[in-house]
């Protein structure tokens, strides 16, 4: 799919009901539709920087995640997960928002789709919204055990993700779609439309982001791609799909945009994220990614340390936004 192709989430949809139908693993029960492309409608353009999250699920040993690749020019990012009770998958703020959906692509004896309208009548419910809400709270608060002596990726990795849990926080408690790559500015249009505009400005200097200006991100971003296509490619690495050619419009071409829109400081937390996962393919790229550290105040582990801090003591604001999007 090229930039400004025109493919429609439902010719999307169905490009990877026909990867599902050619594809079967030991306990197949069926597989859906998440992410973006399960809450757009069928008629709208799919996002030239979007993926198609296809999750599969399975009822016994869950084989290792498949990852990004290219099916009749549709970009399908392919993971599987086991069969679960509703009340399960209701609580879990990863799997609950694709189930609710409803996008079907298989279902081997009718038991995806009765857990799927199970899950759907049940989504908005305001305690299993809590239930999410608190299951993100959760890993927040696992900020106060960040080990910073992993090496810098990893720590990295270990820091930035929940640091970033704040806005799916408030897409959770929105009843929104916890966005993956635009958590932040999709949080921000929520804050926005509930006069809450300041609370991200807030979770942007938690991140230590909120001062960066568009110069200053763009110039990150354009060494991440530098980084990015120089970087060894790992086919057994844990990112290989996520480093490939082939996502490059997600990573790194999906990320220009926002930062062209003056979404900038909105994009600094996947740059970030890509810049680290390149690191794990080796050396390339860690002085590039120590530069962004400085920038966001956590160059060194003690400073990484306090912003994680940071983040664990804003929980109990965060919790009154949350119940005001709840209620």
């Amino acid at each position: 799919m090229e930039r400004g192709g025109g493919v429609n989430v439902g010719a999307a949809r169905a490009a990877a009901g026909r990867w599902v139908a050619g594809h079967r693993v030991a306990g197949f029960v069926g597989a859906y539709v998440s992410g973006s492309a399960a809450w757009l409608p069928p008629e709208a353009e799919l996002p030239y920087a979007s993926d198609v999250d296809v999750v599969i699920v399975v009822d016994g040993d869950v084989p290792p995640k498949l990852g990004k690749f290219r099916h009749e020019g549709v970009l399908l990012d392919v993971g599987y997960v086991p069969l679960e009770p509703a009340e399960r998958v209701l609580a879990s703020p990863a799997l609950a928002p694709g189930a609710s959906r409803g996008v079907v692509l298989a279902d081997s004896g009718g038991r995806l789709a009765a857990l799927h309208a199970a899950v759907a009548a049940e989504f908005d419910r305001p305690s299993w919204v809590r239930a999410r809400c608190a299951a993100l709270e959760e890993r927040i608060s696992a900020l106060s055990r960040l080990d910073v002596r992993l090496p810098l990726a990893d720590r990295v990795l270990a820091w930035v993700f929940p640091a970033s849990l704040p806005t799916l926080v408030v897409l959770t408690a929105a009843r929104a779609n916890p966005t993956v790559r635009r958590r932040y500015a999709a949080a921000r249009d929520v804050l926005a439309a509930r006069g809450l505009a300041g609370f991200h400005e807030d979770l942007l200097g938690l991140l230590g982001c909120a001062h960066l200006t568009q110069e200053r991100v763009a110039w990150h971003l354009d060494r991440l791609a530098a980084v990015y296509d120089g970087v060894p490619r790992d086919h057994a690495g844990p990112y290989r799909s996520d480093l490939a050619p082939e996502a490059r419009n997600v990573s790194i071409d999906g990320t220009r945009e926002l930062v062209e829109r003056g979404l900038h400081r909105e994009a600094v937390w996947w740059i970030a994220v890509t810049f680290a996962r390149c690191l794990t393919s080796g050396p390339y790229g860690a002085d590039a990614l120590r530069d962004l550290l400085d920038d966001l105040g956590a160059g060194t582990p003690e400073a990484m340390r306090g912003r994680a801090a940071a983040a664990v003591a804003a929980l109990p604001e965060l919790r009154r936004v949350r119940d005001t999007l709840i209620g």
